[in-house]
C-alpha cells in the first residue's frame, strides 16, 4: 500500500508517523511545499519574539528522523488530483501515484486587496522565511505596521512588540479580537495594548501602501491618516490550499 500525504505540517506528520505504526511495511510520502524541515507554524511569533531558534520551531529535531521511519520526503506544489487515476501532478510536471491520500495542505495568508501588498517590506507572517524578512526589518525603534487585529493578529503583535518596535495596529472592525470578544472585552484588550505603548486604530482600515524605492513604507488609512513604516505586516485572514482540487 502506498500512502501519500500532502502537507507536511503537524496534521501530515502526525499522520505519517501514525500510519508508520499501524502500517510497518507501507510505503509512506510526505510531501511540503516549502524548502524546510517540517515546522510548526505555532512557533513563528516565537521565533520572531527571540524566545526560540529556527530550530526550535521543528516539529522533529534529528535531521535523519524520518528516514529512519521509512518516510519519504518531498519537496513540491500539487496543481492537479485525479481520483480517477489516483494521482497527483506537481508544479514541476511530475506525477504521484497513490493507492490512499491524505490532504493535509492547510491555509494561506488572504492578502488585502489594495495596491502596494507586492512593495519590499510588506509581508505576511506565515511561513519561516516570512519571519526571516520580518527580523531582518523588525529591529528595536522600528516603525511597524500591523494590518490585522484577530486572533493570529494579535499573537504576531506581542511577538513584534517583544522585539521593542514601535508599532501600530489597524483594525478594520470596531474592535479588537472582532470575532472573539465582545465590545466591552475589545476595549479592555485595546487599553491593555496602548498602556504597552502599542499605537490601536479600529473601525478604519487600509486604502493603499506606497513609499519611495529605498524609503519608509507609507500606509495610507481611511480616515485621513497616512503612518511612516519600516515595515508593514499583514494578519488579514486566509484562504484554504485547495486550488488544486
Amino acid at each position: 500500500m502506498k500512502h501519500v500525504i500532502l502537507g507536511n505540517g503537524t496534521a501530515g506528520v502526525i499522520a505519517a508517523e501514525t500510519l508508520r505504526k499501524n502500517a510497518p511495511a507501507d510505503d509512506i510520502i510526505l510531501i511540503g511545499d516549502e524548502a524546510e524541515p517540517p515546522y510548526s507554524r505555532g512557533a513563528i511569533p516565537h521565533l520572531i519574539a527571540g524566545e526560540i531558534t529556527e530550530a526550535g520551531t521543528w516539529l522533529r529535531r534529528n535531521t535523519d528522523y524520518f528516514a529512519r521511519l521509512r518516510i519519504e520526503q518531498r519537496t513540491g506544489r500539487a496543481v492537479h488530483l485525479s481520483t480517477r487515476t489516483r494521482t497527483l501532478k506537481m508544479e514541476d510536471g511530475s506525477v504521484i501515484a497513490f493507492d490512499r491520500l491524505l490532504i493535509a495542505t492547510g491555509a494561506s495568508p488572504r492578502p488585502p486587496a489594495f495596491h502596494g501588498m507586492d512593495l519590499p517590506g510588506v509581508h505576511a507572517c506565515w511561513t519561516l522565511d516570512d519571519a526571516r524578512r520580518i527580523m531582518e526589518r523588525a529591529m528595536p525603534r522600528a516603525r511597524v505596521v500591523l494590518i490585522g487585529a484577530g486572533f493570529i493578529g494579535c499573537i504576531v503583535m506581542e511577538a513584534l512588540a517583544a522585539r521593542g518596535v514601535q508599532l501600530t495596529v489597524i483594525e478594520r472592525r470596531e474592535r479588537m479580537l472582532p470575532s472573539l470578544l465582545s465590545d466591552g472585552a475589545g476595549r479592555i484588550v485595546q487599553k491593555w495594548c496602548e498602556r504597552k505603548g502599542i499605537k490601536v486604530r479600529t473601525g478604519t482600515r487600509v486604502l493603499a501602501i506606497g513609499g519611495d524605492a529605498g524609503g519608509p513604507r507609507v500606509v495610507r488609512m481611511a480616515n485621513g491618516e497616512h503612518l511612516q513604516a519600516d515595515l508593514v505586516v499583514h494578519c488579514a485572514g486566509t484562504r484554504p490550499n485547495i486550488d488544486f482540487l
